[in-house]
């Protein structure tokens, strides 16, 4: 049971933010290694985990973690380093694109 509590709330924190203002996570972005374009696109690379039947991408060069979207492309690779390119919705939320799995 208090495992089921600790999903819920870790779930709870990535959706603030992934509500977080633009402003603040452009701030926290700053330095960042993974590739961003001007059009909202992001290369990531990470590890996928699964809260709860939502998708997460946590980023392994930073202290990121991005709420995924499109996630039929990303369920069979549950656990496993990926690099993934989407659109950024949200300053925490990435609509999947590609997915390469890296080993």
């Amino acid at each position: 049971m208090r495992k089921k509590r600790e999903y819920r709330d870790l779930a709870s924190v990535f959706l603030r933010l992934a509500m977080a203002p633009p402003r603040l996570a452009e701030n926290l972005a700053q330095g960042c290694p993974n590739a961003s374009d001007d059009k909202g696109h992001r290369v990531v690379v990470g590890t996928i985990v699964d809260c709860n039947q939502m998708f997460f991408l946590t980023d392994e060069l930073s202290p990121h973690a991005y709420v995924l979207t499109n996630i039929a492309r990303v369920k069979t690779l549950l656990g496993r380093r990926v690099r993934i390119t989407g659109a950024l919705q949200s300053p925490h939320v990435l609509t999947v694109e590609t997915v390469d799995e890296l080993h």
